[in-house]
């Protein structure tokens, strides 16, 4: 059994009807949060290497932005202008007409991002959206300070 970044060369599991690639947002979307909630509890003192093998130390926060930035890069254009969401795709690369139309798909190429499966799946591939907003206008300082507050004190009107 090898890796395989994207779909399956073999029917042992069912072939491409239940292999369905190594990245997937709502997979991705719950290791966030997860990630977020153990922060809250370890603080900022906490730190693991990531990536793995790297020698580089991270808290949860900053282990759980590194994780949405690895997501967002997937629709950003890079250097050569082109969204490795498209992966080799040349209308959706290069047309003027499509290039800044995203389409959200099922899941993603572990080795280069491609789009992959169905390719409307907003309802979770869209999630990279909030990542954007969360991570844009919280660090790990107001992530703790927001995060105990609303965890530890009431909101509700009486």
């Amino acid at each position: 059994m090898d890796y395989l970044p994207g779909e399956s060369n073999s029917g042992m599991f069912g072939g491409n009807s239940n292999w369905r690639g190594p990245v997937w947002m709502p997979v991705n979307a719950i290791i966030i949060r997860a990630l977020l909630h153990y922060h809250l509890y370890y603080g900022d003192s906490f730190k693991i290497e990531c990536p793995t093998g790297s020698g580089k130390l991270m808290n949860l926060f900053e282990v759980a932005n590194e994780i949405q930035g690895r997501l967002t890069h997937i629709f950003l254009r890079e250097e050569q202008g082109r969204r490795p969401v498209y992966g080799g795709t040349a209308k959706f690369q290069d047309d003027p007409h499509w290039r800044d139309y995203i389409l959200f798909y099922e899941y993603f190429h572990g080795d280069n991002g491609a789009g992959l499966g169905a390719s409307h799946q907003t309802g979770w591939s869209g999630l990279v959206a909030k990542f954007i907003q969360l991570f844009g206008s919280l660090d790990t300082v107001q992530g703790l300070e927001g995060g105990k507050m609303a965890a530890f004190h009431s909101t509700e009107k009486k």
